[in-house]
């Protein structure tokens, strides 16, 4: 009987697929060798990460090269979990990553929550990343989001938990995270807040500090005080679902909230600015381990001035008037920051005023008559402006007689609140909303009417650059602090790039802006801060019950906005109106700014006879001299 032999085909066939398929494991395994080596080439070191705790010392200087600020070395003392308190680390972990000791550096179950959870909201609320993947993206690599960075987050958080013990991780991560207000590390953070070695931190305290860890910013004991308080009884509230402490003991932390210690602080007036362009620094160049020079925007001189005129007017008008606290903001056509002033004294408060969300009042019927006018209405169209209801809410016209119907220019230089929520109702506030937000107003704004008349806030910062973008041509100006990053040496690090020009409004409507805003000046309620031989536009605000006052303006090439009110926001004395105090605040400040002698406050220039003659050269050098600090 013959032998079966095989069919050459199938024979053939077999060794073929054979062939390829080891091919393409062999081609797999070289692209997968080389990707790998992308994504590892330039890892950081790891093998210093315990005992390297120096961090950079910034030095800020002017737009001019002066030096107007020194930070130092951020860290302090180099702890070890084992010496803290038990809760100071159970406070980040509670509030950070209550998984910490279950996964292995990347937390799967924690990635599905969080898609769950940012699906139902149809937002992000949620992120999935451990406190190893924050230790390895905050602190070891750029700032830039990509899938490279991404990948090299998750094989760096598993070669930490690989390379050391969760304790060392621990250590190792409040040793070099970033607090807010220009502290790095926990032993920074508990001394920059609260005048203390963290061994020392109360519960409270600790809880207080690991709120600030989500946004440094947002959370911070010094900018937004009644947020950390709402944020540090939040992570007390997961210690207590994590079972790190019991009911009794977070009530007993809550009451303890009003003896937290305070911190000896250098009376410095430009550090309102230059903290706010720290906490830049580092969403700019990534974590720095060299000692960097931060060339920024400010104007001394502008800044000198700014300072002055805010503490007289407080000392002498506002403490009577029973406000307390002031902040000034000058940006230019370019976006630059030419000074800040967060409030009265840096010394006694580090909250930055220009950074807080206030109500701007009448102030914010800028964003209204803007968009009437970019959807076609006349600034001579007639608006009523009777008595008007809507539902229970009826806005009321302030010393104002109603005449039956006035053209809009007319409703805008007498501010009238009645014919304001008439052109919003007609425009629709949808429309408004979205040309404040493409102007740069980055708080939320409710589209309610009531908005119209500046029930919803928002900072000084947006809403005095969002002013600018009149004096831009209807170019959008979005501000900045920073010119350029450099090292000792001399190497380039970061530096600003001229912007492509974003248009948010047209020419013809700014006209027609600056047209109203100018009689707003000569025979509004801006006539406080109006300079006669001088072009001034700008508009008043103030809250109800006066609980906040503003001016914003602008004489080309600078925007200033101006706010007074109370941090506990508590009304100001019924005078102090945004044609008052903020309107003669930004009178006194322009004058100076463009040459003219002032007999009150701030640096004074004795070239200048006479505040109401119109100064030529010195003017002029003036205005270039601002112009070039880019």
């Amino acid at each position: 009987m013959a032998r079966r032999r095989s069919h050459p085909s199938f024979t053939s066939h077999k060794v073929s697929l054979t062939n390829k398929l080891a091919a393409f494991f062999l081609m797999s395994a070289i692209v997968g060798f080389f990707v790998f080596l992308f994504f590892i080439y330039d890892m950081p070191d790891l093998d210093n990460l315990e005992t390297n705790g120096r961090r950079a010392s910034i030095v800020f200087e002017s737009y001019d090269g002066k030096i107007i600020a020194t930070y130092g070395d951020l860290f302090k003392d180099i702890v070890n979990v084992d010496e803290l308190p038990l809760y100071v680390s159970k406070a980040a972990i509670a509030i950070e990553d209550h998984r910490f000791y279950e996964h292995c550096g990347v937390d799967v179950l924690g990635i599905f929550r969080a898609m769950y959870t940012n699906i139902l909201n149809r937002r992000i609320v949620q992120g999935g990343s451990t406190l190893t993947q924050q230790l390895a993206k905050n602190l070891f690599l750029s700032p830039n989001k990509s899938i490279k960075r991404k990948v090299q987050e998750v094989i760096l958080a598993l070669w930490l938990e690989r390379k050391f013990t969760k304790k060392q991780i621990l250590s190792i991560y409040l040793n070099r995270v970033y607090f807010g207000a220009c502290a790095y590390g926990i032993d920074a953070a508990a001394l920059r807040y609260f005048g203390k070695k963290a061994r020392q931190l109360s519960l409270y305290e600790a809880a207080k500090l690991a709120g600030t860890l989500k946004a440094p910013s947002t959370y911070s004991p010094f900018y937004n005080p009644t947020k950390a308080d709402q944020r540090a009884e939040l992570v007390l509230q997961c210690m207590v679902d994590a079972k790190y402490i019991s009911e009794d003991e977070m009530k007993e932390a809550i009451l303890q909230k009003d003896k937290l210690g305070k911190a000896q602080v250098p009376v410095d007036e430009n550090r309102y600015f230059t903290d706010w362009a720290l906490e830049q620094v580092q969403d700019l160049i990534g974590p720095e381990y060299e000692d960097i020079i931060v060339r920024t925007t400010l104007d001394i001189r502008l800044q000198k001035n700014a300072i002055g005129i805010i503490q007289n007017i407080i000392s002498e008008h506002g403490f009577k008037n029973k406000a307390t606290q002031m902040a000034l903001v000058v940006i230019d056509k370019t976006g630059a920051v030419r000074a800040m002033v967060g409030g009265h004294s840096y010394g006694v408060s580090q909250y930055n005023r220009a950074l807080a969300v206030r109500s701007f009042g009448s102030a914010f019927k800028y964003f209204v008559y803007l968009s009437a006018l970019e959807k076609g209405i006349d600034i001579y169209d007639h608006v009523l402006d009777t008595p008007l209801s809507i539902g229970p809410w009826s806005p009321k016209n302030y010393g104002y007689k109603s005449n039956g119907s006035i053209t809009l220019q007319e409703a805008f230089v007498k501010s009238v609140n009645t014919s304001a929520v008439r052109i919003a109702q007609k425009i629709g506030m949808d429309y408004v909303v979205e040309k404040a937000e493409q102007l740069g107003i980055t708080t939320e704004i409710s589209k309610n009417l009531a908005s119209a008349l500046g029930a919803s806030g928002t900072t000084l910062l947006d809403i005095t650059a969002c002013y600018g973008a009149t004096m831009a041509n209807g170019s959008k100006v979005a501000p900045f602090s920073i010119m350029n990053i450099r090292t000792p040496t001399g190497k380039i690090l970061y530096k600003a790039q001229h912007k492509k020009r974003v248009i948010v409004m047209s020419k013809s409507t700014c006209e027609k802006m600056k047209t109203i805003m100018h009689a707003q000046m000569q025979r509004g309620t801006g006539r406080n801060a109006n300079i006669s031989t001088l072009q001034c536009y700008g508009k008043t605000g103030t809250s109800n019950d006066c609980r906040d006052a503003s001016f914003i303006g602008f004489i080309n090439p600078i925007v200033v906005g101006i706010w007074i009110g109370n941090d506990d926001n508590t009304p100001m004395s019924p005078k102090v109106t945004g044609g008052f105090l903020p309107a003669m605040t930004w009178r006194e400040f322009m004058m100076m700014a463009f040459g003219y002698k002032n007999s009150s406050y701030g640096e004074k220039d004795d070239s200048v006879v006479d505040q109401r003659v119109k100064p030529t050269n010195r003017k002029h050098r003036r205005l270039k001299e601002i112009l070039d600090g880019l």
